[in-house]
């Protein structure tokens, strides 16, 4: 395929909200309210700190709402913090490709819309186009991998999440900013062109951790925020930035690319019903361990004390090193360990940020508990190659063995709770409800301090009605969250 730039951008500047389907419309806004939640939950943690006092190192114009303060920044410094923050608990949403980008969707598009003043309506559209876009590029570049006959013969040497994250920012970034055919393919070249670099091998190697993990999604943000603006006041970039033998995903490091998996349903099928929500702040690869063990936890009454050994067994992305580390010394590596969330599942931590504070981490009865947890590979998933179409991979099994009671429990899951192709994982949103009063601090159903409760049902009920009004709204709303998230008085 040729002129493969120039479609694509067509396609994000001429996209209104009365195109998108009442699905879309619905996940976008549950998208919208997952990721905030996300990033709430994140705000007390030492990431999120940091990231908070860099934003106000930085300085800036006033004209964006920072998840987590009362005061203001410019729109790239609110973008970065918002997705930093977003991505630090890996609570987030995550895509078949295998990668985060609903993190720098939302908060590039929130910073501009915040900016422009914006409607709701025109954020909403700017959140479908803008993960459509991502989802996209990462389809289109495949998975980080050789394949074969159907058969996995190596691993890509280069790779990672950072360009599917930049190129959802820069999707919707292009939206909000309301450029036109011309500006949005400059726009696209510029923030292709300034993509982080990829780093994926270095995170599978590595036990302990960065902050930033396999990208800053903060910086991703940024990017796409940044690319926009430029091109609006006339700076160019690659207009062929995604066309020819030179293309994105070459110098990127994919070994091939699927031109159809990038265009093809281009404003019919929209990637962004094909996100999957996570129960639980850890890797997407340990949620169908996490899946088999609940169901089996809920159906036989097993107790923590009672579990003398757990077998999980991992697809061949959740078998490296630091997956199978039992004790792992810092939250940014315990949300890669299966030990450690199978232990905080076992002792009903809620499934937010308290997992990685550290009474959490220097609980005696977790770390026993995590010295019981062995990983070794799950044979149903042995050749991943099996479970992908079209760049995309929708069931990778995943299972665990309960040794109690002198008996083995087993069962497998080849989907996870949260994966929207079967009823029975679909995330509703009581569940989506549910995890965000978790991650700012109230129960499951939304019970605790008052003033709290209230501020936490107000943002809630702007998210579900916010193509009923201003962008204004929802910035308002976070707001009034934060400070009361900040003083236990209030």
């Amino acid at each position: 395929m040729t002129g493969l730039t120039q479609r694509l951008a067509n396609f994000v500047v001429k996209t209104r909200y009365d195109d998108l389907p009442p699905p879309v419309v619905a996940e976008s806004k549950r998208l919208l309210l997952d990721t905030i939640g996300c990033a709430l939950g994140a705000v007390g943690t030492d990431s999120g700190r940091i990231a908070l006092e860099y934003v106000s190192t930085l300085g800036g114009n006033p004209d964006a709402t920072v998840i987590g303060k009362a005061h203001r920044s410019s729109v790239t410094a609110a973008a970065y913090a918002n997705a930093r923050l977003a991505n630090v608990l890996d609570a987030d949403d995550t895509f078949p490709t295998s990668t985060h980008f609903g993190n720098a969707t939302i908060f590039a598009a929130l910073a501009l819309a915040e900016l422009y003043k914006r409607s709701g309506r025109d954020l909403l559209t700017g959140i479908a186009v803008g993960f459509d876009v991502g989802a996209r590029i990462g389809s289109w570049m495949g998975a980080p991998m050789q394949i074969e006959n159907g058969k996995v013969i190596g691993w890509n040497e280069l790779g990672g999440p950072a360009a599917t994250i930049t190129w959802a920012a820069i999707g919707a970034s292009t939206s909000i900013a309301g450029l036109d055919g011309n500006q949005a393919n400059h726009a696209f070249g510029i923030g292709g062109s300034n993509s982080p670099q990829p780093t994926l091998r270095k995170w599978a190697e590595s036990v302990e951790q960065p902050m930033y993990k396999y990208a800053d999604a903060g910086w991703c943000a940024e990017v796409g925020v940044s690319s926009a603006l430029l091109a609006r006041l006339g700076s160019t970039g690659f207009k062929d930035i995604l066309d020819g033998e030179n293309a994105f995903w070459k110098f990127y490091g994919s070994p091939g690319h699927d031109d159809e998996a990038l265009m093809a349903g281009l404003g019919n099928d929209w990637q962004i019903l094909n996100t999957t929500y996570k129960p639980w702040p850890c890797c997407r690869w340990i949620h169908h361990p996490l899946t088999a063990f609940t169901q089996l936890r809920a159906q036989h009454d097993l107790r923590p004390e009672e579990i003398e050994r757990i077998v999980v067994r991992a697809n061949p992305f959740a078998l490296t090193s630091i997956f199978r580390e039992q004790q792992p010394d810092d939250p940014l590596s315990a949300e890669f360990s299966h030990a450690h969330a199978l232990a905080a599942t076992a002792y009903d931590v809620p499934a937010g940020p308290r997992w990685y504070d550290r009474e959490t981490m220097s609980d005696e009865r977790i770390a026993a508990f995590r010295k019981r947890v062995d990983v070794m590979p799950e044979p149903t998933s042995s050749n991943i190659a099996e479970w992908m179409t079209g760049g995309q991979w929708r069931g990778v099994p995943g299972g665990v063995d309960i040794h109690a009671r002198g008996q083995i429990f087993s069962a497998t899951a080849d989907h996870s709770i949260g994966d929207p192709w079967t009823p029975s994982t679909l995330f509703s949103d009581e569940q989506i409800h549910s995890k965000f009063n978790v991650m700012v601090g109230l129960d499951e159903r939304g019970e605790g301090r008052p003033t709290l409760k209230n501020a936490a049902k107000e943002v809630i009920d702007v998210v579900m009605t916010l193509d009923a009004g201003p962008t204004g709204r929802l910035a308002d709303s976070l707001t009034a969250l934060a400070l009361s998230m900040a003083d236990p008085a209030r």
